[in-house]
């Protein structure tokens, strides 16, 4: 009688922000029950994996835990499944951290578990061909990749076959799993799991493997350990679903085979070499959509959006969200920084840490977790950048410096200030500044969102509204005086002119005093006015100061609202984590981080209260006020979820210039630590 190999086990991981309540609620309902289960389960071997920062956590906080798993292991019940230590997007990271990476997951789990893995978890099964020998080099034998990634379109008859791949000379097996089937498991009978198996060894007789050996088709169910729920009742009812799963797959014994990669390899290996396209933005995004969306609710296979996430490269996502973009260029940055260190290995061994840290996937793209629409976890992933970047300065050589770099990857150099308070860093786009770190904390209060329409978005996510320019510091508008905050708050501008994404020269790099200047000309649609502006940034110490030059070079008058608007990005808008004060000439209040319209303002100051930090934005000419909130709607877990991004001030002057006439304003942002 014909048979299949049947690999069972889960992937566990851990995100960079989450809190303890949910770290011990995934431990307890989730982690704990389901090797408890497994533990009782001699009969049958397992596959498991956990990620390294998941390991760290489970060795500080259940050591108990980790005993109960090495037993496993010493007595070949479990086999563990290695990988890069911090689950990032294994093609987006340098060869030389992708490699690290994996060399540190394969001796964490050696020292640990006394057996180095051969096999590993590929995050999210984010594939191109480099990846082969990048395996093969941090001396691993075979990978577990979704069987749509070498068979998609197959008939099942070819998709749950072991097969060969090759890089550069160098070879890795790699074993299909159901990922499907393995992401709904939960949702099916088991009865239903079964059937699928029966199917797939009917329409799978054995094949000749290498060395005359008989090949059994091999089908993976590895679900996400998360699925089996946060709550003492959703992990009762996946314990008794898997149990009697088990107890369905014993009495199937004559035709399942149920055992661990390592093993089934020694029985047969395959013959067949194939390269697999890399994985695309479909692929990666798994068709999010809302809980109870039917099928003809999503965007048909082949047509519009669809088509096009489907043929593009994973690496698109980039294209998709600016964020993700920024979140990429920094870590490429960062990475730089980190290997110039020489001369000190602890220091670079302690900053490739912290690199690889920033490295993790789940801030990179959208996904179940919140992901890159989180806005805490980009801010954690922010803040290893920030650590590994301190680490790389040595310390009484390291002299605050303004500097021309591409740090974003575009083809144009950027302006970067690094000091010993912050870090800013300005586009000549807008002239704008897009990263504002405060180093003593890790905090990028620049880490906003661009709030963009996607497939999964609600009517009351429409009517929130959309930005059609980027959310960052220092960002102008030349507005119409009839433009309302309730309509700019919803992305709708009415300007006569678009300077919020201005090219600007660089008229003057001023390395001696930390300055430069930044030169644009924009010229109006419908009148005869031309603008000359000119915007001066110096940096301080922890304080930035900005002065603008605007002249009318035109034939025509302008009657306008020149708009600057600034985006900080804090915890949350909790009366716990932010706090803001206005002050009107003597007059200080409190304000409601809501909309708030105010009537010339001298300061306004946001008190971070979770990282005992106050910011203090002091405009010149005391202008008017728009204050709000910008939040975002993405996934967390199955449900839409509204996420905070950063709160939005728009300093507005009116501005009526005739021909040849000029006007300068000034405003400045000081960023401290409460005393």
């Amino acid at each position: 009688m014909s048979s299949i190999n049947l690999i069972l086990g889960s992937h566990n991981s851990q995100i960079l922000d989450l809190s303890e309540a949910d770290q011990k609620a995934q431990y307890e309902y989730s982690i704990k029950p389901f090797l408890k289960l497994l533990y009782n389960r001699r009969d049958l071997n397992f596959t498991l994996y956990y990620s390294g920062l998941l390991l760290e956590w489970l060795e500080k906080h259940h050591s108990e835990f980790v005993d109960v798993l090495l037993e496993m292991v010493r007595r070949k019940q479990v086999e563990l499944l290695g990988g890069a230590f911090f689950e990032p997007l294994l093609p987006l990271i340098p060869k030389t951290d992708r490699i690290g990476q994996i060399e540190r997951m394969t001796t964490h789990l050696r020292k640990c578990f006394g057996r180095r893995p051969r096999g590993a978890w590929v995050p999210e099964s984010v594939w191109d061909q480099r990846i082969a020998a990048s395996m093969n080099t941090g001396g691993l034998d075979y990978v577990l990749l979704r069987e749509s990634v070498f068979g998609g379109g197959l008939p099942l008859e070819n998709q749950f076959w072991p097969v060969l791949t090759e890089d550069q000379g160098k070879t890795l097996l790699v074993l299909p799993v159901a990922h499907h089937l393995s992401e709904t498991l939960f949702q099916q009978t088991p009865e239903d799991v079964m059937a699928f198996l029966r199917r797939v060894n009917e329409e799978n007789p054995p094949r000749q493997g290498g060395d005359n050996s008989a090949l059994r088709p091999v089908v993976a169910l590895m679900f996400n350990g998360a699925q089996i729920g946060y709550s003492p009742e959703q992990s009762a009812a996946a314990m008794v679903w898997y149990e009697r799963f088990l107890d369905l797959v014993t009495a199937n014994r004559d035709w399942i085979h149920v055992d661990v990669p390592g093993r089934m390899l020694q029985q047969g290996r395959p013959v067949d070499r194939v390269y697999a396209p890399a994985s695309t933005v479909s692929a990666l995004l798994g068709r999010l959509s809302p809980k109870g969306a039917s099928e003809e609710d999503r965007e048909p296979p082949g047509s519009g959006e669809a088509l096009r996430m489907e043929k593009s490269s994973f690496r698109s996502i980039m294209e998709m969200y600016p964020e993700s973009a920024r979140l990429y260029a920094r870590m490429q940055h960062t990475h730089v920084l980190v290997n110039q260190i020489r001369g000190d290995k602890y220091r670079k061994m302690t900053a490739r840490e912290e690199l690889w840290r920033g490295q993790s996937h789940f801030a990179y793209w959208p996904n179940s977790s919140g992901g890159i629409y989180r806005s805490n976890l980009r801010k954690a992933t922010y803040a290893a950048l920030i650590e590994a970047e301190k680490t790389t300065r040595e310390r009484g050589v390291f002299i605050p410096a303004i500097s021309r770099v591409d740090v974003d990857l575009d083809g144009r150099e950027e302006v970067l200030y690094q000091g010993n308070e912050i870090n800013a860093y300005l586009h000549r786009f807008g002239a704008r500044l897009f990263e504002l770190d405060c180093i003593s904390k890790n905090w990028n209060y620049l880490d906003t969102f661009q709030r963009c329409p996607e497939e999964f978005h609600d009517e009351a996510t429409v009517t929130a509204g959309y930005d059609l320019w980027p959310r960052a510091g220092f960002v102008d508008h030349l507005l119409l005086p009839e433009n309302t905050a309730a309509e700019f708050s919803r992305g709708e501008r009415r300007s006569l002119c678009d300077i919020s994404s201005l090219e600007y020269q660089i008229k003057s790099l001023d390395k001696d005093h930390n300055a430069v200047v930044f030169r644009g000309t924009c010229r109006t649609d419908d009148t005869l006015v031309e603008l000359v502006l000119q915007k001066r940034y110096r940096f301080i110490k922890n304080r930035i100061e900005v002065d603008y030059e605007i002249e009318n070079t035109g034939m025509e008058a302008l009657e306008a609202v020149f708009a600057v608007e600034l985006n900080l990005s804090f915890h949350s808008l909790e009366v716990d984590s932010l706090r803001l004060h206005v002050r009107q000439g003597r007059l200080r209040q409190e304000i409601a981080p809501d909309m708030t319209e105010l009537q010339g303002i001298s300061d306004i100051q946001f008190h971070d209260l979770r990282n005992n930090t106050r910011i203090q934005v002091n405009p010149g000419e005391r202008p008017d006020l728009w204050s709000f909130p910008v939040e975002a709607v993405g996934f967390l877990g199955d449900r839409l979820h509204w996420f905070y991004q950063s709160n939005c001030s728009v300093f507005r002057w009116p501005l009526n210039l005739s021909p040849g006439e000029a006007r300068t304003i000034s405003l400045s942002v000081k960023v401290e630590q409460n005393r």
